[in-house]
């Protein structure tokens, strides 16, 4: 609960963050009104998308929380929506988690700048969408085989 995190928060000077498993923008009003952590990190995909995600980052920036949106589990796709998502942030967002890249990665994705992460930073891609384009020729070859007509 708000209260909870709000108690531990105002125990420490260690800023607490919360937010990948909570759903919905409606669930991290009171967490941003009360204060009650100092930063947030909602997920795209729990949150309802990315167009979610930038509202509650807009949000908490008018109350002072910081912006650290959760994805290390989205894959390829996830991390195309969060580096656009997060060009288009306030001024409260400070970085999001970043899978580590497979090789075969550059496989099945065209338009991934190569490496991903320079000087601590990734270049915002200007194709149009999530400036990427997704090969399903390419990531058949990479299914399991209990998976091999997923994208039949």
């Amino acid at each position: 609960s708000a209260e909870l995190y709000r108690e531990v928060t105002r125990a420490t000077s260690t800023p607490i963050h919360t937010g990948e498993q909570i759903y919905l923008r409606q669930n991290f009003k009171e967490l941003i009104e009360t204060r009650a952590v100092s930063i947030i990190g909602p997920d795209p995909l729990d949150i309802g998308g990315i167009a979610e995600l930038k509202w509650v980052a807009e949000y908490a920036d008018l109350h002072g929380i910081m912006m650290a949106p959760h994805g290390t589990l989205d894959g390829l796709l996830g991390l195309a929506a969060l580096v656009q998502v997060s060009a288009a942030l306030p001024q409260n967002y400070i970085a999001f988690e970043y899978p580590t890249a497979e090789d075969w990665w550059y496989d099945i994705v065209e338009g991934l700048p190569d490496p991903i992460v320079k000087n601590s930073h990734i270049d915002v891609w200007d194709a149009p969408g999530l400036g990427i384009t997704f090969n399903v020729k390419e990531a058949k070859k990479h299914l399991t085989a209990g998976d091999g007509d997923f994208f039949d």
